[in-house]
């Protein structure tokens, strides 16, 4: 055990000489121009109470800029301050010139481009393919990013690689196809029923009786009618029926 009570001595003066050296070590200079030091605690104070005040916050700006901090406040850039991107306002309040305003790709990017380093669910992209070399303000509006930009897709991708065979180019986004009326449990392939010479599919029932005076399917065939329809049929018209089943 003395030997370990040696170690320890040891190791407790060399502690306190570490400790006696820095603290009696005149301080960089270097270190005193850039840091806090107590011998310039009191200088360094004075210095940054010299300083101008240049920001002023995103509370003053509705003041003359309601419209905007409306959207701004709503959008998702509601979390970033205004002078983050406008820069200090001190000096635009009290000369009122207008401001220079970066509207650059890399300025953009300074929050948005993709690294690893932030979190997967920050809004991010590859700023090498996003946009070619528009500026991102081109589509986005600073103010509330997704204003005015396509809505999302409502459905899922999933071996859906061809957009245009739904949504033409001729067509617009508005005029989407229908929904399907019926269940899609088992039912893998489309063209079974809906079929390339049109929606009459060739493998659906025939309808067994002429329609001769007859335009109304849904007089015999309901819930409570002669022939009930399909559990999966409800809630569909005539017409319906006429499009999918052929008669003989």
């Amino acid at each position: 055990m003395g030997h370990l009570a040696r170690v320890g001595v040891v190791l407790s003066v060399l502690v306190v000489l570490v400790f006696v050296v820095l603290k009696v070590m005149p301080t960089p200079a270097f270190l005193v121009e850039y840091g806090f030091h107590q011998q310039e605690a009191e200088a360094d104070t004075e210095k940054w109470a010299s300083l101008p005040i240049q920001h002023v916050g995103s509370s003053v700006c509705i003041d003359c800029h309601q419209g905007k901090y409306s959207e701004w406040e709503k959008g998702g850039h509601r979390a970033v301050a205004c002078e983050n991107c406008h820069g200090p306002a001190r000096a635009h309040l009290e000369t009122r010139t207008p401001e220079t305003l970066d509207t650059s790709r890399e300025f953009c990017g300074l929050c948005h481009a993709q690294l690893i380093s932030r979190p997967s669910d920050f809004p991010q992209v590859d700023m090498g393919e996003m946009g070619g070399d528009e500026a991102c303000a081109t589509c986005h509006d600073p103010h509330d990013p997704r204003a005015g930009m396509p809505p999302e897709v409502t459905h899922a991708l999933e071996e859906r690689s061809n957009c245009q065979s739904c949504h033409a180019p001729h067509e617009s986004l508005e005029q989407l196809p229908p929904k399907v009326r019926h269940t899609l449990e088992g039912r893998t392939n489309c063209e079974s029923c809906h079929g390339p010479h049109g929606v009459k599919g060739e493998t659906l029932p025939y309808i067994p009786h002429t329609l001769e005076g007859r335009s109304d399917c849904l007089v015999c065939h309901n819930p409570e009618g002669i022939k009930p329809v399909p559990e999966d049929h409800i809630g569909r018209t005539s017409a319906t029926c006429m499009n999918c089943h052929l008669s003989k």
